[in-house]
C-alpha cells in the first residue's frame, strides 16, 4: 500500500469570497446576515450528509430555515447565485495543485475529503479535481461528515491506504481530532490571512500546524 494524504477542500485547498457572496444573498433575499448564518448553521449537518441530494432541495432547506417564503422563484434565484459563486467566487490556493501533483509523483495516494453539499460537485468539476486526486470523497455523497470516522475510512478505502501510514490536512482542529482518533497523522493548516467560514478553534489540540500545503513535502 502507498502512503496516503487526505486533504480538505474549503479553506485548505481553495479559498472563497464567502463574505461578499453572503452579502449579496442578504441584499437579494432581504434576510439579515444573522438569519442567513443561522440557516446555514441549522441545516449544515443535513445538507452535508445527503438529506437534500440536489441543489434545489438543499437550497429550499436554507430558504425555509431563513424564514423566507417557500417560493420556487426564490429557490431558483438562490440556486443561480450558488452556481455563479462556484464558478467565480472560489479559487485554488497557489500551492494546492502543484503540491498534490508532487505528492502523487513521489508515490503517495491522494484523496480530497470535504464536508459539503451538492453544489460542491460543480466546483470539483470546474477545477478538474477528479483528475488531480486519486479519489474525491464528498460528505453528501457518502452520507457522513467529518469528524465521523466513516468519511475518513471511505477515503482510505478509496485509495487503498492505512490509517497508520496516512496524513490528514484540515483547517479545523475538530476534524483533525476525528482523523487522529483513527490513528491518522494530522496537520492543522492555518494559512496567514485566511478567515475560514467555520473560524479557527481556540486551541490546536496538539496537532502539528502548517501554513501552506507545500510544507507536506
Amino acid at each position: 500500500m502507498s502512503p496516503a494524504v487526505l486533504i480538505d477542500l474549503y479553506d485548505t485547498l481553495v479559498h472563497s469570497d464567502w463574505d461578499r457572496w453572503r452579502d449579496e444573498l442578504s441584499r437579494g433575499t432581504g434576510a439579515s446576515i444573522e438569519r442567513l448564518d443561522r440557516a446555514f448553521h441549522e441545516t449544515r449537518a443535513a445538507r452535508n450528509t445527503g438529506s437534500y441530494p440536489t441543489m434545489e432541495e438543499s437550497t429550499r432547506a436554507l430558504v425555509v430555515a431563513a424564514g423566507l417564503p417557500d417560493d420556487p422563484e426564490m429557490v431558483r434565484w438562490w440556486v443561480d447565485m450558488d452556481i455563479r459563486f462556484m464558478q467565480e467566487g472560489v479559487r485554488l490556493h497557489d500551492d494546492s495543485i502543484p503540491t498534490v501533483r508532487m505528492l502523487r509523483e513521489r508515490g503517495d495516494a491522494t484523496a480530497l475529503v470535504s464536508n459539503c453539499g451538492p453544489d460542491t460537485r460543480l466546483l470539483v468539476e470546474r477545477l478538474g479535481l477528479e483528475e488531480e486526486f486519486d479519489a474525491v470523497i464528498l460528505s453528501f455523497e457518502v452520507g457522513a461528515r467529518k469528524p465521523d470516522p466513516l468519511i475518513y475510512e471511505a477515503a482510505l478505502d478509496a485509495v487503498g491506504g492505512r490509517a497508520d501510514d496516512s496524513v490528514f490536512v484540515d483547517d479545523q482542529a475538530a476534524y483533525c481530532d476525528g482523523a487522529r482518533a483513527l490513528g491518522i497523522d494530522t496537520r492543522l493548516i492555518i494559512r496567514p490571512g485566511d478567515r475560514p467560514v467555520e473560524g479557527f478553534a481556540p486551541s490546536t489540540d496538539g496537532h502539528r500546524v502548517i501554513t501552506g500545503l507545500a510544507e507536506l513535502l
